[in-house]
């Protein structure tokens, strides 16, 4: 004979027993707190919950990171049912068009931000190539090329 031993908070399956037979009564046996002689049914993904006459099978997100889609708060999840309203699995939300264009959108800031600090290099090199007389190559003064430079980094900034 089999006993199947449930947490006395969550009353999730825990693990299975043999229970000792009853020395008062011949053919009976002793059952623990917090136990049921019917077989749960396991599943992945799932975890079963003995409801107090059957074991019924609840999502198991438990150790998932999960974010909260208002707050943007990221944790691993712990709790055993169904994900509450505004709370989405991180891989999933990864998936999404929400995500993919937030992800664009930070890209793009980053680029912008590059861009702009090389303009801000350049310009700092054009200060001084005002002092400096000397061509660069082919009749073509450094701080044209400085400038042609900057030329070039807002047209991409523009199409950004």
């Amino acid at each position: 004979m089999k006993v199947y031993i449930y947490d006395s908070e969550t009353k999730e399956f825990k693990n299975e027993y043999s229970p000792q037979k009853n020395p008062k009564k011949v053919g009976e046996y002793l059952l623990p707190r917090f136990s049921t002689i019917i077989k749960p049914e396991k599943k992945e993904g799932f975890v079963p919950v003995f409801d107090g006459n059957k074991w019924v099978l609840e999502p198991d997100f438990r150790g998932k990171e999960v974010i909260y889609l208002e707050s943007g708060i990221i944790e691993t999840y712990e709790k055993i049912g169904e994900l509450p309203q505004g709370v989405m699995l991180l891989d999933e939300y990864k998936k999404s068009d929400e995500y993919v264009q937030k992800m664009n959108l930070q890209e793009k800031e980053k680029q912008i931000q590059e861009i702009k600090a090389q303009i801000d290099s350049l310009d700092l090199k054009r200060i001084r190539a005002l002092s400096e007389p000397e061509e660069k190559s082919d009749g073509v003064t450094w701080l044209e090329f400085y400038t042609q430079q900057i030329v070039e980094l807002r047209q991409k900034l523009q199409e950004l």
